[in-house]
């Protein structure tokens, strides 16, 4: 899915954080992490591309046909699933609903949406298993 594409269900998810917490600063958190874990995806650009910015190649989003690898280390069911164990307490339970909320339709939407990569490519063992080699973690002629 499209950077724009997470924004807006981001920002339909941090809604309705806000409306069952009302907490601001929780439905912001909610807004932020549902995008910004696409920042990894700088993180593949420069193992693919080096430093020198190119805005085609970066929108393009599949370093992993320059580069052989498929690194997104935050595109990651454990390190949900590690957020969520982390952040416990009263006082962080809008976070952490919301969060995770954001988060995981993140990945399904990635998931749906790229149908390129396999469903086990959102786990971070099994990328690090299979040494982030893009030709096993996707489907023959997709993406590569």
């Amino acid at each position: 899915m499209r950077t724009v594409g997470h924004i807006i269900t981001s920002a339909g998810v941090a809604g309705a954080s806000y409306l069952r917490y009302r907490s601001k600063p929780a439905a912001i958190a909610t807004f932020l992490a549902g995008w910004l874990i696409d920042l990894d995806h700088v993180f593949d650009y420069v193992r693919a591309h080096g430093w020198k910015p190119n805005w085609e190649r970066f929108s393009e989003a599949c370093h992993e046909k320059y580069s052989g690898k498929l690194y997104l280390p935050l595109h990651s069911y454990e390190l949900l699933a590690l957020f969520f164990l982390l952040c416990k307490g009263p006082k962080r339970h809008p976070y952490r609903v919301g969060i995770t909320v954001s988060i995981l339709t993140h990945l399904l939407l990635d998931q749906r949406c790229n149908p390129g990569r396999k469903a086990t490519t959102y786990f971070l063992a099994h990328r690090i298993r299979k040494r982030f080699n893009a030709h096993e973690l996707l489907h023959p002629g997709k993406h590569l």
